[in-house]
């Protein structure tokens, strides 16, 4: 894969003169969504969204994992706060989408695939007391319910001590269509 990228970025190269764009978000938002590869080439333009106008933040599932929540001091909220405090970010707005594979994991898979690839997840549950397997598929992220993770983000991320009190808004978009449902519009849209 790495050659075929490498080769792409020669043709790239050969064809596209990018205009300079500023590293701040002309639009003064953040978006943090998903890291699903069907989002790529969907997301932006269902969102219309050009290079340049916000930043966007990708983890599995557009989530924050729920040891993480309590502290509200993992690695989204410390970009959050760069994005505030660096790079004038106003607005944040969360992004899951349906069929996300987090919503989906199976724990008997999961181990599996991690003992195959030579990672011991009983030593990991052990030494990063995690208790048990549930500890190891709540360490990763997983939920049940898009929807309701959206909102839990949300208000992960407002009531962060790091950020200040900022419209923050949750949506889910369709994976298949781009339609996106709002599940809290920041008190900002109107129904």
């Amino acid at each position: 894969m790495l050659q075929d990228i490498l080769a792409q970025n020669e043709r790239f190269l050969q064809n596209t003169a990018l205009p300079h764009v500023g590293h701040a978000p002309r639009k003064h938002t953040a978006i943090v969504t998903c890291m699903d590869c069907r989002l790529v080439t969907m997301f932006e333009p269902a969102l219309g969204l050009e290079r340049g106008d916000v930043l966007e933040l990708r983890t599995a599932g557009a989530t924050i994992s729920s040891p993480d929540r309590s502290e509200a001091a993992n690695d989204l909220i410390r970009s959050l706060a760069g994005g505030v405090y660096l790079l004038g970010v106003r607005e944040i707005i969360v992004v899951g989408h349906t069929e996300c594979g987090l919503s989906k994991v199976n724990p008997t898979v999961l181990t599996s695939t991690m003992q195959a690839l030579g990672v011991n997840p009983e030593k990991l549950i052990q030494e990063y007391g995690l208790k048990d397997v549930d500890g190891l598929v709540e360490w990763i992220g997983a939920f049940k319910e898009v929807h309701m993770n959206v909102q839990e983000v949300v208000n992960v991320i407002r009531n962060s001590p790091f950020l200040p009190k900022l419209p923050v808004s949750g949506l889910v978009i369709d994976i298949n269509t781009g339609k996106l449902t709002v599940v809290d519009d920041g008190g900002k849209a109107t129904k």
